[in-house]
């Protein structure tokens, strides 16, 4: 950009007088300029500020010019003379040898008057300038690194809650085997905790339940010390064990209502324990263990019971100790895609000696609606006060079982391209009783499909299912218009468990399971569930199997919807 009189010279005289113009203005610019050593952003700022006043000086200037000089004629003018000092083109030798004329004095006379208008502030100091930026960004350091740093110990509040509702149709034999299963509603989890950080390299995790049996009830309890080598992450406390996908995955990610048949019967979930966990540096596998007490009280709490005991030490082999493994691998992840095409697969291993010597295998079927059972309280007010719980029974049940230990094997498969998801996971437990070893088996494979094109995410570092994010969340604008559907999303299960081998008779079910999810936003769902049980079972009213009974064909219907809300 130039910047100067609007006078068109013909000659060298006249071309040197401009140029001589334009450096005294540009020279007193830059004079300005000097004086401030401060931030780019600031000299942005004052640099535009300073052309629009030169711009405009420039416009006054010429107005000046125009209305002093009409009469002079431009295209006779001479170059201006060596003297003037603030024409003279220093690099001009010709200028110096010039003599000034009228016309060049009259327009010497008009410049020296406008800046005497129009002085310019003298330089400031510069180092006194920089000292004064100086401090300022020390000022502004300090504040951004106070900003950023974290302090310990941290936290974060989370919490759930799945308010459901249940409606069962029995045929004849579900009513002889089950008795009535109440229809009704309730709250399946209401959960509050907190999580953080101790420091940098430990953090902790508190959730209590306000709605399972025992209310209210610890779920996640623990510590662990992250960065340890050949390790990982070491925990201590009360989690879920590392064994089986549905298992380890949140259930406010789950795709039913309930998790499948495997669940309850073969797998470890909630125990205290001692464990670790890491994973591959390409996100390409995970890894974890744990060893942990393998009973557990809705306290998290357990006794080593023996059968026989002599003072301080058992005489029979020690019960109440369990281990876990999982490990998995992700062999196909499409970077180009950002996690919408995966294949995960994963083997998992649960070791159980129960406290005792005494387990039972049993599940309810994909559905639980349940209450207190109220008593009569003691004292004089007569109140009742919660003493049990009434709900769905189990559906199948080997009863309480002489058990050394077990052993429960299994693989996990998910695989996700695009909005179409594949989920399955096979399992057998051996359970080792006094001279015989019983195999039982069981399988769940499920399907879902977005209708709105979302995607079933993946944690890497923990292979894990991650929370679904709707493209557009559910909303309306002021004037009524929908900007947003949220995620919605159908699928189907088949589970399937056999609790018949040998001495243990506790039945088969396999649960037929279609469902329909909208995810309103990441953080709100609603899920409608039908579930067809079809169950062989010898028991009475969800009990241990009677001596001696028929095992019948039972055909059960359910429908049930939830509200999900997670923060």
């Amino acid at each position: 950009m130039r910047y100067g009189i609007s006078i068109a010279p013909s000659t060298s005289g006249r071309r040197r007088f401009v140029q001589a113009t334009l450096t005294t203005l540009l020279a007193v610019t830059g004079m300005a300029f000097h004086a401030h050593k401060v931030s780019a952003s600031e000299v942005f700022d004052e640099l535009r500020v300073r052309i629009e006043k030169l711009e405009k000086e420039n416009r006054v200037l010429r107005a000046d010019m125009e209305s002093s000089v009409t009469s002079a004629n431009f295209d006779e003018m001479p170059p201006p003379p060596a003297g003037a000092a603030f024409f003279a083109d220093p690099y001009d030798s010709a200028a110096q040898d010039e003599p000034e004329s009228d016309d060049d004095r009259r327009i010497n006379s008009l410049i020296e008057n406008y800046l005497r208008r129009h002085p310019v502030a003298p330089p400031r100091d510069d180092h006194a300038q920089d000292s004064k930026l100086s401090a300022v960004e020390s000022k502004i350091a300090g504040v951004l690194e106070r900003l950023n740093k974290k302090t310990y110990p941290t936290i974060q509040m989370n919490g759930a809650f799945q308010a459901d509702t249940g409606f069962f149709m029995q045929d004849a034999n579900s009513l002889l085997s089950y008795g009535h299963i109440a229809n009704g509603a309730d709250f399946r989890r209401a959960r509050l905790g907190a999580k953080g950080a101790i420091n940098e390299n430990v953090n902790y995790a508190f959730q209590m339940d306000f709605a399972f049996f025992g209310r209210p009830t610890f779920t996640d309890v623990y510590v662990e010390q992250t960065n340890i080598p050949y390790l990982g992450t070491v925990r201590i406390g009360q989690w879920k064990q590392p064994f089986s996908l549905e298992v380890v995955s949140s259930y406010r990610y789950t795709t039913f209502m309930e998790r499948s048949l495997l669940f309850q019967p073969f797998d470890a979930f909630r125990r205290l324990g001692i464990g670790f966990y890491d994973n591959a540096e390409d996100l390409s596998a995970t890894w974890a263990a744990s060893v942990f007490a393998s009973g557990q009280d809705q306290f998290g709490n357990t006794l080593f019971q023996n059968q026989t005991s002599s003072g301080l030490f058992t005489n029979t082999n020690m019960g109440g100790v369990g281990s876990a493994e999982r490990f998995t691998w992700v062999p196909y992840w499409d970077e180009a895609s950002k996690g919408t095409d995966y294949l995960h697969l994963g083997v998992g291993h649960y070791f159980n000696a129960p406290p005792g010597q005494t387990t039972s295998f049993r599940t309810i079927p994909e559905l639980y609606i349940g209450q207190s059972a109220n008593v009569v309280s003691g004292g004089s007010s007569f109140q009742p006060v919660p003493g049990g719980a009434n709900g769905t029974p189990f559906f199948v049940n080997s009863g309480a079982l002489p058990v050394n230990f077990f052993n429960v094997f299994g693989t996990e498969l998910l695989w996700v391209r695009g909005p179409l998801s594949v989920q399955s996971e096979g399992m057998v437990n051996l359970v080792t009783q006094s001279g015989t070893t019983a195999v039982l088996p069981g399988f769940y494979t499920q399907v879902g499909y977005f209708l709105t094109g979302e995607h079933r995410p993946y944690d890497r570092k923990l292979g894990q299912i991650d929370r679904i994010i709707p493209f557009k969340n559910f909303s309306f604008t002021k004037d009524g218009c929908n900007t947003g559907m949220g995620a919605w999303e159908i699928a189907g299960r088949i589970s399937h468990l056999d609790l018949n081998d040998k001495s243990i008779q506790g039945g088969t079910i396999t649960d037929y399971t279609a469902g329909l999810n909208w995810y309103v936003n990441p953080n709100v769902k609603l899920v409608l569930n039908y579930i067809h049980s079809s169950s062989n079972y010898a028991g009475v009213g969800g009990a241990a199997p009677v001596a001696g009974a028929i095992s019948r064909r039972n055909e059960t219907d359910m429908i049930a919807a939830r509200c999900q809300m997670d923060f």
